[in-house]
């Protein structure tokens, strides 16, 4: 890709981001949350497809969008340390995630043959890395009581969010392969 198409990736990722944590919030803010994680997180999904459609530049977007949102938040900015590498790690766990799926060949590099049952471990795996970084990162800096309960809250969150938008995905391209056959 070219410069133009880069900064599309990543200007697109962004938007998407800022949008889908916004819509979280909206949506879910009833639900209970702890440190940087909440029971579905929507805009977890993001920072998969990002990252596995675009590598880099994709991971790039999210640590953007993760500025954007963190700038919005001045409740955020109490502890500016612990919200930038929560930033960094953001985009760094699902790019991880993506080389360690390549790496045990549940997925090709282009995405060639990606399956729903290779879509789902590949899932399972971004959550899995994101809450465990996130985690151990929060306890790190002190900023979380309780570390197993912050990884499963951030675990299920993620791959509930990223599942949430897989499945209306799929659906709205269901309906849309309907309509074009009449």
């Amino acid at each position: 890709m070219d410069f133009r198409q880069n900064m599309l990736v990543v200007s697109g990722t962004v938007a998407f981001y800022c949008g889908f944590f916004y819509l979280n919030q909206y949506l879910f803010h009833v639900l209970p949350s702890s440190t940087g994680a909440s029971w579905i997180s929507l805009h977890s999904a993001v920072q998969l497809f990002a990252v596995l459609l675009f590598a880099q530049w994709g991971a790039l977007g999210v640590v953007l969008g993760g500025i954007c949102v963190a700038l919005s938040q001045t409740a955020m900015m109490s502890d500016p340390g612990t919200v930038m590498g929560t930033i960094f790690l953001s985009g760094l766990a699902p790019l991880l995630a993506r080389q360690i799926c390549i790496g045990f060949s549940q997925i090709e590099a282009d995405l060639h043959r990606l399956s729903p049952g290779v879509l789902l471990r590949v899932a399972a795996m971004f959550a899995a890395t994101s809450a465990g970084l996130h985690q151990l990162w929060f306890a790190w800096r002190g900023a979380s009581d309780d570390i197993l309960a912050g990884l499963l809250l951030m675990f299920t969150g993620d791959l509930l969010g990223t599942l949430i938008v897989l499945y209306i995905a799929k659906a709205v391209l269901s309906v849309g392969v309907r309509i074009r056959r009449g």
